[in-house]
């Protein structure tokens, strides 16, 4: 069902397009993660992605980008916005970065000698999936909802402790119904294959091509706070954990769950043509949040543990709130020191924007 206020609607008041490039490193370049450290990449078992959303409404557009890998350091997170928001026709501070998590990843959180080409080149190739994007842009219309996704995580401390189950997905149609993209978000690592010596998007690059495949059109999805998460039931001292041989079959069982999870809930979703877009930046808080129609999105660089998206959600029941951490790509064994800071702030503005 497609929703609007009568006096409100415009000549395509709300445009989306999207395009994505493929950034998988070379063979033979390292491979890298939070839990196994470097090992040289030996083939490509699927390839890394960006992919891009450009959403337009009277006259605001932003820009959403998400990214294959684990963390990115600061001075390539600046270098990417600029070039995307060059390309698009927007400020900075009108993109929306985000990586999917994936601990099969090139350290692109260091600056490696060995990286340093590609990460000169990696920007240019967003900012050509963000032209297409922008040419492909097309009247569409849009919904949120939130969903749960339980028992396929557990906090790293123990048993008896389920990980955060939250699960939100923004549907972006074409007037006939058919799929423009998804964002999906969803907190638990992309961690499932290990020390792999293959190049490989882990669940989440499964999970957007099971969702592309079954017409939800482009599928970007963002890692929400999950420093004290992990798949499945991989705490500590466990000598029996489930899908212990983080074989691919295991990588396709968490992916084709998030993926039928997300497809149902996008079909779920009230779409609405009238959609309001508005971004607001904390830098001294260090997070960006945008609303999206009635969907927010909140962001940090820093690695945070689920907590920190749980409070926004439960000070704010009644909205939509994707929250995104990590893209600085912190380990596995650094502390994520909980922002209480960024969480009040956050919220201050998520309410001056609507949120409930």
């Amino acid at each position: 069902m497609v929703l609007e206020m009568e006096g409100k609607t415009g000549p395509d008041p709300f445009q989306a397009g999207v395009g994505r490039a493929v950034i998988t490193p070379p063979v033979g370049f390292d491979i890298d993660g939070p839990e196994f450290g470097a090992r040289q990449s030996t083939e490509v078992l699927d390839d890394l992605l960006a992919r891009v959303i450009v959403l337009e409404s009277i006259g605001t557009r932003v820009v959403l980008i998400s990214l294959d890998v684990w963390g990115l350091s600061s001075s390539l997170v600046t270098t990417i916005k600029n070039a995307a928001s060059n390309a698009a026709g927007v400020e900075s501070s009108s993109v929306w970065l985000t990586t999917t998590g994936n601990a099969t990843s090139p350290p692109l959180w260091r600056d490696e000698p060995q990286y340093a080409s590609y990460s000169a080149y990696l920007p240019e190739q967003i900012a050509g999936a963000a032209r297409v994007a922008v040419r492909s842009l097309e009247p569409a219309s849009m919904g949120s909802i939130g969903t749960l996704l339980p028992d396929v995580s557990t906090f790293v401390e123990g048993p008896g402790r389920p990980g955060n189950p939250a699960l939100f997905v923004l549907a972006i149609d074409r007037a006939d119904g058919t799929g423009i993209a998804r964002v999906v978000n969803f907190a638990c690592p992309a961690s499932v294959t290990g020390s792999s010596t293959q190049w490989t998007a882990d669940y989440p690059g499964y999970a957007s091509w099971a969702l592309e495949q079954n017409g939800g059109g482009l599928t970007l999805i963002s890692q929400a706070a999950s420093h004290d998460i992990r798949p499945y039931d991989w705490w500590g001292e466990n000598s029996e954990p489930s899908h212990s041989g983080r074989a691919p079959q295991d990588v396709h069982a968490l992916g084709l769950l998030l993926a039928t999870q997300a497809a149902n809930g996008a079909a779920d979703t009230i779409q609405r043509r009238n959609v309001e877009v508005v971004i607001r930046s904390d830098d001294e808080a260090g997070i960006q949040v945008m609303r999206i129609g009635d969907a927010y999105f909140v962001s940090t660089d820093k690695p945070q543990p689920n907590k920190f998206a749980r409070r926004f959600r439960r000070d704010l029941p009644h909205s939509n709130t994707f929250v995104s951490a990590n893209l600085s790509g912190g380990m596995f064994d650094a502390k994520a020191t909980f922002d209480a800071r960024a969480i009040k702030r956050g919220i201050a503005i998520l309410k001056e924007l609507g949120a409930s």
